[in-house]
């Protein structure tokens, strides 16, 4: 039995890692590149004082949520797209972009129009500096706008890389951060004649920015036969009430999933604050270094998710089931180089963050070796958890899998966390071994869950339980 195992696990291994890794490698770096404009801007405008650069710092934790559940929003995008593109209806494909851009102006300008209109109550937040949150507005409301153009132009990029022709998008998205970076010199300084905006200039560059990348892209899938959408009703034509409801029902979970653990980790983070402020320093430490880790099981879950979703449009069940066992195989490798580095290096991470010579740091060094040996091990299931959700969202199955990440989170590591760091003191080491818990329940869940649609597959069946097929109108 294991010998037949492990000859089906080398055969996916052979057939399926190398178009997995060319659709996960420049999503990977499209994920690194997204990150580049906030830093950016908090790069140029910390030129300007500290007052300035919090504001941004305090304007991006606010823009932020937002933002990312509208990426969930838009994943959607990449399942249908990749279907339709798997069964051959190119048109279907076409409508499919066409609409998504659609759903994301619209959740943009909601998003946009609710962050204008709580400027107001910013104040009511505690601790926080009255002259960070008044230099912080105007650049809060810039990014909030600027939240429409980068969603339009994320669906314009998914659309690309589930007709596997993803660094087009990765080359937009790079033009893009050269045009923040220039336009931030212009608005930030006052060059070129312009009035020196300061941080306003760096949420108005960045909206600059980001309009110009949706149209370049926009334009860019136009001019390309291979990827120009067929609209028969035109760019501007009468949405289908059924095909939004397609993207929402997709779209729709995958913005909770990333809802729940950005908010899980949150919850953590306020509760290291809690606890002492070397406990806090030490935590984002430990944070930050998995943050970077994510990406890698990222871009293999998006990419596990365009190939599955291509295989199912296309009847190929076979080939779904060995996207799945390669995908997690990957992962899981990939987590192994990253658990036996960050072991080997634990002790001298923390000084990439924090000058030795600063106060209590030595202290921060030592908690931080301790969370970043609990963080290696993180890594592990969360690689398999965020791959596994990939998987069984290119199978169309999303509301299952959100209702066990929300147990998971929310019913085990969320308590769990506050009980052992809290009540039992254990401080940040406690606060990490509750997350590890709930993450290894959930890990397990959805493992369980894929074993379960795998074995559907191999019986031929073809569940999409929320979304029935629909024809091009």
């Amino acid at each position: 039995m294991w010998l037949i195992g492990g000859f089906y696990m080398l055969r996916a291994l052979r057939t399926e890692a190398k178009p997995i890794l060319r659709l996960a490698v420049p999503i990977i770096l499209g994920q690194l590149g997204q990150m580049m404009m906030p830093l950016a801007d908090a790069a140029m405008v910390g030129r300007l004082g500290v007052v300035p650069l919090a504001a941004v710092a305090f304007g991006n934790l606010i823009v932020w949520v937002p933002m990312i559940m509208g990426f969930g929003l838009c994943v959607a995008v990449h399942v249908l797209v990749a279907s339709a593109h798997g069964e051959g209806h190119r048109e279907e494909a076409g409508e499919v972009l066409r609409h998504g851009i659609a759903m994301a102006a619209a959740y943009g300008v909601i998003c946009a129009v609710a962050l204008h209109f709580g400027l107001n109550w910013l104040s009511l937040i505690p601790r926080v500096d009255p002259a960070v949150i008044d230099a912080s507005k105007p650049y809060i409301a810039w990014m909030g706008w600027s939240i429409v153009p980068m969603l339009a132009m994320t669906v314009v990029k998914n659309y690309c890389e589930s007709l596997n022709r993803p660094w087009l998008a990765l080359g937009v998205l790079g033009v893009c951060i050269v045009l923040n970076v220039g336009f931030n010199f212009v608005l930030i300084y006052g060059n070129f004649g312009v009035p020196a905006l300061g941080v306003a200039g760096a949420g108005l560059g960045t909206l600059l920015a980001r309009s110009a990348g949706f149209v370049i892209a926009l334009g860019l899938v136009w001019r390309n036969a291979g990827l120009r959408p067929e609209w028969r009703a035109g760019a501007f034509g009468r949405l289908a009430a059924a095909r939004l409801g397609r993207l929402l029902a997709l779209g729709g979970p995958s913005a909770a999933q990333i809802l729940f653990e950005v908010s899980l980790f949150n919850f953590a983070t306020l509760l290291c604050g809690m606890i002492s402020t070397v406990t806090m320093a030490a935590h984002q430490i430990a944070l930050n270094v998995a943050s970077v880790a994510y990406m890698g099981p990222l871009g293999i879950s998006m990419a596990a998710g365009i190939r599955v979703s291509q295989a199912m449009g296309g009847g190929r069940y076979g080939e779904a089931r060995r996207i799945a066992v390669t995908s997690l195989a990957l992962s899981l490798g990939m987590m192994v180089v990253y658990v036996g580095a960050v072991l080997a290096t634990r002790t001298a991470l923390p000084a990439l963050f924090l000058r030795a010579d600063a106060p209590q740091a030595q202290a921060v060094f030592a908690l931080a070796a301790t969370l970043l040996a609990w963080a290696a091990s993180f890594a592990v299931f969360d690689g398999v958890q965020i791959t596994t959700l990939g998987v069984l969202r290119g199978m169309h199955d999303v509301r299952v899998p959100t209702a066990l990440l929300f147990t998971g989170y929310w019913a085990v590591s969320a308590p769990l966390a506050w009980y052992l760091g809290m009540r039992l003191n254990y401080g940040g080491p406690g606060v990490w071994a509750g997350l590890l818990t709930g993450l290894i329940v959930v890990a397990g869940l959805l493992v369980g869950r894929l074993v379960t649609m795998q074995n559907r597959l191999k019986a031929g069946e073809k569940e999409k339980p929320q979304i029935t097929p629909m024809s091009a109108d």
